[in-house]
């Protein structure tokens, strides 16, 4: 998952909490990817009820969201607008795709004849890069492991593009918070009530992507657009906000209530602590700056090569699988993604 910078980059605590949002993902895969059902110990810790991925994940969407959105009032035309989402997707991905092919290659394990990889490898590039026909397993490749796929991860940069693509709907409108605020408000409750009342449904609608995980997602990313929209400066009470917010995540977790409530609080406290700064922030900001999308990019082959090649515990993959995924996602940020970020204003012309 990603977010725009397509301007200055202020030191706030955004950078800090997506790199822990991809830690949360690395550790709740270091759990699944061994066989143990997905179980992180908040996954324990609440009987299954939520793990610490989810978290993550909701986390990185509600920020997308936010951050989207200011893209979206800032750019000059629709052409802008979107190169600037390419552009921030697309060169990490397609290097993390290309190494990903390379690692195959070095541990393929030719249970059908050799030619077939040439073939399987060029469509796992192709077909991950469309978004939408994700390919995630090579055959020979991790076919020991518990888990196949060689990058899991995947899945969310569809969802992520989509909602890149319907909020394009408010363009016209980008100006004119007026007309914003209640389209985003009916869009926000004909999720919610998709969620709670229509779920069943939705898993079953033929669609590209699952249409349940469109309303789910799409509700923290619209709940991030709509805080978005608004001037938070001039929101009264934030603080206390933040506290109400805090609780009611404890509540909702403590009753075991539909999570989709958690979209009412987890995005506005993630908000109000990505807009803070503090001595480390600003440390992030002028060190690694942002490797978080790398470091979700890279995770999950990272994990899996670790088992393919260790079979290691939980703890020996966490940790280690931790420090090589922040070491490239540290790298894939600085030598691939700022610098593809050069060329962020390409269409940045003035419509008439």
């Amino acid at each position: 998952m990603n977010a725009s910078i397509t301007h200055i980059r202020k030191a706030n605590n955004f950078d800090i909490i997506r790199i822990i949002f991809a830690w949360l993902v690395i550790v709740s895969h270091s759990y699944v990817l061994l066989g143990n059902k997905g179980c992180d110990p908040l996954c324990e810790w609440t009987n299954h009820y939520i793990n610490l991925s989810y978290f993550g994940v909701k986390g990185f969407i509600t920020i997308s969201g936010f951050l989207i959105f200011k893209s979206l009032e800032r750019s000059p035309n629709v052409l802008d607008y979107l190169w600037k989402r390419i552009l921030r997707i697309y060169p990490g991905l397609i290097l993390v795709l290309i190494l990903s092919v390379g690692m195959a290659y070095l541990i393929y394990q030719p249970h059908q004849p050799f030619f077939k990889f040439p073939v399987e490898a060029t469509n796992y590039i192709l077909n991950n890069l469309t978004l939408y026909h994700n390919q995630w397993r090579i055959h020979g490749v991790f076919d020991n492991n518990s888990n196949t796929a060689i990058n899991g991860s995947l899945w969310t940069m569809g969802f992520e593009f989509f909602f890149y693509l319907v909020l394009l709907v408010l363009f016209p409108f980008r100006k004119f918070r007026q007309l914003i605020w209640p389209i985003l408000i009916f869009t926000i409750g004909v999720l919610l009530y998709g969620n709670l009342f229509q779920i069943d449904y939705l898993k079953h609608v033929n669609f590209k992507l699952r249409v349940d995980l469109i309303a789910e997602l799409g509700f923290f990313f619209m709940i991030g657009a709509f805080w978005s929209s608004l001037e938070w400066n001039k929101i009264p009470f934030r603080t206390i906000l933040a506290i109400l917010a805090s609780i009611s995540i404890i509540l909702v977790i403590y009753l075991k209530l539909n999570p989709i409530w958690l979209g009412f609080s987890w995005p506005y406290l993630v908000l109000y602590i990505g807009q803070g700064s503090s001595k480390f922030a600003e440390w992030i900001h002028s060190t690694i700056e942002d490797p978080s999308y790398g470091i979700y990019l890279y995770a999950f082959p990272v994990q899996q090569l670790i088992i393919y090649c260790l079979q290691p515990s939980v703890a020996i993959l966490l940790w280690t699988s931790t420090i090589i995924s922040f070491v490239l996602g540290i790298l894939s940020w600085k030598y691939i993604e700022k610098k593809m970020l050069r060329f962020k204003n390409l269409f940045e012309f003035r419509s008439r």
